[in-house]
């Protein structure tokens, strides 16, 4: 019997976590595991993840969040700060979910249960940006603050909406945006002015799912578990016609390495310089300021529970 601690953010999405906790207890239950529950409370210290994991972690089989990308990424956090060698268990029912369709977990409730209990251990790469670990992305520059500076009542009551609109609030805020910065990396180093950065670890490049689309994915052969970051760095665009060019690049996905506006490349590093505190959002969750700083990668350092895949 597989000892279970699950995690649940009722927050979450539109309120589909506290719809599911009785389905995930009883799915759970019938696979033959001992569940144990607790609610994700942020406001109450010993009711947040990174305690909750410090305290009770060492003592389960699987560790189960049920949530969004965000509650996943405070999971990841808790039990890489705590040095434990126990997979993890995602039920995505946040806004978004883009790591969990990077993933490819399944969508259907039952599977993913049969999956975190009966599947295989996939290790996978996570960044690392001052101390703190993120699953997929680490991205400045405009609209990231959309992710973690939307009113989470009004995610609830409108799911993806919710960003969209707050993206139509902030554009005129987001597009004059110009960040000054010095950008070291593998075979990399450029000074200039950007509008946007995202150090990336997903199959939606950069954290956008479609973009810069198929052709680039399949160029630049992105691995989960491969030791690697995707990196896109977007040059400020002076005029309209600039930014036309730049929207027309990465809907094409066919990004040259000469490319005026647009850098795409993998590195194992990154380091940064700028002249005051850029803020950073680490899998959609505020991830700091910092003037200087750098992202390093723990290859496969985290493991999470996948269906089983058939060998030919």
């Amino acid at each position: 019997m597989k000892k279970v601690l699950l995690l649940m953010n009722a927050q979450s999405g539109q309120g589909k976590g506290k719809e599911l906790c009785y389905q995930v207890v009883e799915g759970l239950s019938l696979l033959d595991c001992m569940v144990t529950v607790f609610p994700i409370l942020p406001k109450h210290k010993d009711l947040r993840t990174e305690e909750l994991v410090k305290k009770l972690g060492k003592d389960f089989d699987l560790l189960v969040c049920a949530g969004g990308d965000g509650t996943l990424h405070y999971l990841m956090n808790a039990i890489l700060k705590e040095k434990l060698d126990i997979p993890m268990g995602y039920i995505p029912c946040g806004s978004t979910n883009d790591f969990a369709h990077s993933l490819g977990i399944p969508k259907d409730l039952e599977e993913n249960l049969r999956a975190m209990v009966e599947g295989e251990r996939f290790s996978y790469d996570v960044g690392n940006l001052q101390g703190r670990f993120f699953n997929y992305i680490a991205a400045f520059g405009a609209f990231t603050k959309v992710s973690y500076g939307t009113d989470q009542e009004l995610k609830n009551n409108l799911g993806h909406l919710a960003y969209l609109l707050e993206s139509l609030r902030t554009l005129p805020e987001n597009m004059s945006q110009s960040i000054p910065l010095k950008i070291s990396a593998e075979n990399f180093s450029e000074e200039g002015e950007y509008i946007f950065g995202a150090v990336s670890n997903s199959y939606s490049v950069a954290g956008f799912s479609g973009l810069p689309g198929q052709n680039l994915q399949e160029k630049m052969n992105i691995d989960l578990a491969d030791g690697e970051f995707e990196v896109l760095l977007i040059r400020s665009p002076k005029n309209i016609g600039e930014l036309g060019e730049i929207a027309g690049t990465l809907l094409r996905g066919d990004i040259p390495e000469d490319h005026p506006y647009v850098s795409f490349f993998k590195t194992q590093y990154l380091e940064f310089q700028g002249q005051k505190p850029v803020e950073w959002t680490l899998d959609g969750e505020f991830g700091g300021a910092y003037k200087t700083g750098n992202i390093e990668i723990h290859k496969k350092a985290a493991g999470i529970m996948l269906p089983k895949i058939e060998k030919e």
